[in-house]
């Protein structure tokens, strides 16, 4: 028993750190479901492509830990909105 109350503390932290992480990931419910999905492109004219409708999995994988696979934009303007990352990695079409 003593050995488990002087692994309290170490417990705590590590629940403690887990939780802050989960934390800081955006929710799917912070997106509005209205506005239309991007992801990164440098061919399109503001850098992003459209990908509104397309699947995770059946369309595309986002994979590695790149900074933005799919983002949304306020007023769906990819030149002048404020970008939100929905998730993180690298766009590979399927």
């Amino acid at each position: 028993m003593k050995s488990l109350t002087k692994m309290l503390p170490a417990l705590g932290l590590v629940l403690g750190a887990t939780l802050a992480m989960a934390m800081n990931f955006a929710s799917p419910s912070n997106f509005d479901a209205s506005l239309k999905v991007w992801t990164p492109d440098e061919e399109e004219p503001f850098g992003y492509l459209d990908i509104t409708g397309l699947q995770v999995g059946t369309h595309f994988r986002c994979e590695g830990t790149s900074s933005e696979c799919r983002v949304q934009f306020t007023d769906d303007d990819p030149e002048n909105g404020i970008k939100t990352v929905m998730q993180a990695g690298v766009y590979t079409p399927l």
